[in-house]
């Protein structure tokens, strides 16, 4: 193929590169597996910090009966399941679902979606890197298995999926104390930046760490939870829980997926899934993926044991492993995520199969068998963005040439992939008022504002927060095909943005503290404050900040209206405080007074709204249609009024 050919072909994604060599060989350097702190481990006790744990060498067969309770729950609803939103989040939920089901008797694998309407609105879903080979792990054919009774699939409303997971969790440990049983649960769903707890289906619901503190009352029970949200890192940071976790972001990070495809638009899951598949498949003997071996390959090292057979490591080598095989062999800026990892009664140095409770499974023979989805073409490996640790330098150099060329050519001509689904959008139909009610009128604002908002906020296009909105705004900057109803969304969720951002600036000009850096909240890069800023120091003016946001920075009225929440606000403020230098009673005076204003000022608002004559006029139609009329005391007139 000539090189006219190739680059007509690519999204050429005209970042700046992202990758820091130094900081990923400092990560690698920083890992000691005898320090469980070094690569994410966040200890129960303080006292144990000069503890140096012990790993194992040694090889036993399997004699660990599978008695590991799975309890797992997908916490995304039917409206954001597209993989170009959150549908990620089904894929990585799929994932571990094809490794583990059936090799336990008790498992349940909790959602609230209709899942014949998923398939037939978006056909399949991916795992892996765009930019090479995926897998399948969810389509009709897999859908036919879920159907089955053994899938121990579990259909739950959306408004009940929450307190349904909560109740059987309180079920399974129980049990599992009577029995001596492992619990191993796993949650896929968005992060709570404020409590840190997850969201479950109906977007009020949220599962908080004071429900699984009430799961485990009284028990003993060997318990490990695994999740993909933002901020999970929170889960370890509490010791009143005794349980063991793994988390793909830290307390102050948000969880990230595979970039979302060229061709479509669509996230593939998360890196740290994949990052534990591939290291549930790495035979600890050779440091050679199971998933790579047939053992008829030539040259290679065939390990002293069976890929099926037990191979016994400590809990803190299980930890420090995935980490530095998500560093050399899945993402390498993997460093951002901080995983977190926290053992039940610090117990380290325990077997990771007893302590995990994830039971002896063919993981190579299941994960092989799923149906290979060849990469992206439309996305060049040697693209920056590309995560992968082994991109070559011919690879990047190609790219360059490639893009270089486009750009004298004119541009990108962008092409969509086979079999993949695209939004569809009618000429003739016109916007809801905006923008004269034309929707070439409200692209051309959103592509403007768009781009402002892509500067205001960079490196978070694979966040599970941000990812799906930034990945909406460029697929709207590149020409492709766009619906209507997602332009509007857009665009309501840029002017959220940059609302709160404007208002982050007024905050600081009434407060009378100087701008972090002599920046707007729109130029600042919020990114490195909360490792910048002093752990301690930063979630006390987080949560300053936290107690006041409903006055301050309001969150969304729903995802369909605004989008995802929006926490840059909260990190500019927090970096202000710190570099202001003032006392606590200070910034508490400071932020009540301010606070006090607004809602001053949004009691003036509301006296102006209701002395609208249109808004009288409505009011009394609707006195009218309950036969109201003037029999109201001056009690219930005034509470109606202020509703």
């Amino acid at each position: 193929m000539s090189s006219s050919q190739s680059h007509s072909k690519i999204n050429f994604s005209g970042i700046e590169d992202p990758n820091d060599a130094g900081a990923l060989a400092k990560a690698l350097a920083r890992i000691d597996v005898g320090k469980p702190q070094s690569s994410g481990g966040v200890l129960q006790h303080s006292t144990n910090a000069d503890i140096v744990y012990e790993s194992f060498d040694t090889h036993t067969p399997p004699d660990i009966p599978p008695n590991t309770r799975i309890i797992a729950v997908l916490g995304i609803e039917q409206a954001r399941i597209s993989p170009e939103d959150s549908g990620w989040f089904l894929s990585d939920f799929m994932a571990f679902w094809h490794i583990l089901h059936g090799f336990t008797k008790h498992q349940s694998w909790y959602h609230c979606l209709d899942l014949d309407a998923v398939i037939q609105s978006h056909t399949r879903y991916l795992h892996g890197n765009p930019y090479k080979k995926r897998k399948v792990v969810f389509d009709a054919t897999v859908l036919q298995e879920v159907k089955k009774p053994d899938s121990c699939f579990q259909k739950v409303s959306d408004v009940s999926l929450c307190s349904k997971f909560r109740s059987a969790l309180k079920q399974e440990c129980k049990a599992a104390e009577a029995t001596g049983d492992n619990v191993l649960v796993l949650m896929f769903g968005h992060g709570d930046h404020t409590n840190h707890g997850i969201k479950l289906g109906d977007n009020s619901k949220t599962f908080q760490k004071s429900a699984f503190r009430y799961a485990m009352k009284g028990l003993q029970t060997r318990v490990t939870m695994i999740t993909t949200q933002c901020y999970g890192g929170g889960w370890t940071c509490m010791p009143a829980i005794n349980f063991s976790a793994m988390t793909a972001a830290g307390v102050n990070k948000p969880s990230r997926s595979w970039r979302y495809s060229g061709s479509s638009g669509r996230a593939c899951g998360s890196m740290f899934t994949t990052a534990i598949i591939e290291r549930l498949t790495l035979d600890p003997a050779t440091g050679r993926s199971l998933m790579d071996y047939d053992g008829e390959e030539e040259g290679f090292d065939v390990p002293s044991k069976p890929p099926n057979e037990e191979q016994w490591e400590s809990y803190t080598q299980l930890c420090s492993s995935v980490v530095e095989s998500n560093l050399k062999n899945v993402d390498r800026r993997g460093f951002v995520h901080e995983m977190s990892f926290s053992a039940q009664d610090d117990a380290w140095s325990m077997c990771w199969r007893a302590r995990t409770g994830i039971p002896l499974a063919e993981y190579k023979k299941r994960w092989d068998g799923l149906q290979e989805w060849e990469a992206d073409a439309t996305l060049h490996p040697g693209d920056p963005f590309n995560r992968d640790p082994n991109v070559t330098a011919d690879q990047e150099a190609e790219y360059k040439r490639l893009e270089e060329l486009s750009k004298a050519q004119g541009g990108v001509t962008r092409t969509l992939g086979p079999l993949e689904a695209q939004g569809t959008m009618s000429r003739k139909r016109k916007t809801s008022g905006l923008f004269g009610g034309t929707l070439g009128g409200l692209i051309t604002a959103v592509k403007t504002l768009g781009a402002d908002y892509l500067r205001s906020d960079p490196g978070n296009e694979d966040t599970a927060d941000d990812g799906p909105l930034q990945a909406k705004i460029r697929w709207i900057i590149g020409n492709n095909k766009t619906d209507e109803e997602k332009v509007e969304w857009v665009w309501r969720s840029i002017q959220y943005r940059m609302e709160q951002q404007a208002a982050a600036d007024r905050y600081l000009e009434l407060m009378e503290i100087a701008p972090p850096l002599g920046q707007k909240c729109c130029e600042f890069d919020a990114r490195p404050v909360p490792d910048k800023v002093p752990k301690d120091k930063y979630n006390a003016l987080k949560k300053l900040i936290s107690d006041r946001e409903t006055v301050l920075f309001p969150r969304p009225t729903s995802f369909s209206a605004q989008g995802n929440p929006f926490y840059k606000g909260h990190r500019y403020l927090v970096a202000a405080f710190h570099l202001a230098q003032l006392s606590k009673g200070a910034m508490v005076d400071k932020l009540d007074t301010l606070v006090e204003r607004l809602q001053y000022e949004i009691e003036l608002q509301k006296e102006v709204v209701k002395r609208d004559p249109e808004v009288q006029a409505k009011r009394r139609k609707l006195y009218g249609s309950f036969n109201l009329g003037g029999q109201l005391s001056p009690r219930k007139r005034m509470s109606i009024s202020t509703t």
